[in-house]
């Protein structure tokens, strides 16, 4: 989500094109949802390395496509331990497999596949 350091950048042109090239490159599907076999249409382009303000200005974390992926906002929600209602129990990530499991058993990040 959009923190006052970033909402220029996700205005700007490199931006706006990295997200397009993202959504194209994964069909506009939802990656996470069809590493599991599902089907679901991405609406976010999520940033695996996460921007700071000391690494917006980083092509290679900002815009590169190897480090974007395309998910559903349910995916997006729930990698930043979001849901509908506020925050879901701290501790929680993805596995390899895509399971939802507590932090300490997996690394602390999404991976494309």
């Amino acid at each position: 989500m959009a923190k006052e350091f970033s909402d220029a950048f996700y205005h700007s042109g490199p931006w706006k094109r990295a997200r397009r090239e993202a959504l194209i490159r994964d069909h506009g599907l939802c990656q996470h949802c069809a590493a599991r076999g599902v089907v679901e249409r991405a609406v976010m382009v999520h940033h695996v390395t996460e921007l700071t303000p000391g690494n917006i200005s980083d092509p290679r974390i900002a815009t590169d496509l190897r480090n974007l992926v395309s998910l559903c906002d349910g995916c997006h929600k729930i990698i930043h331990g979001w849901t509908s209602a506020g925050r879901t129990r701290p501790g929680m990530a993805f596995d390899e497999d895509g399971n939802l499991v507590c932090v300490e058993e997996t690394e602390h990040k999404f991976e494309r596949r």
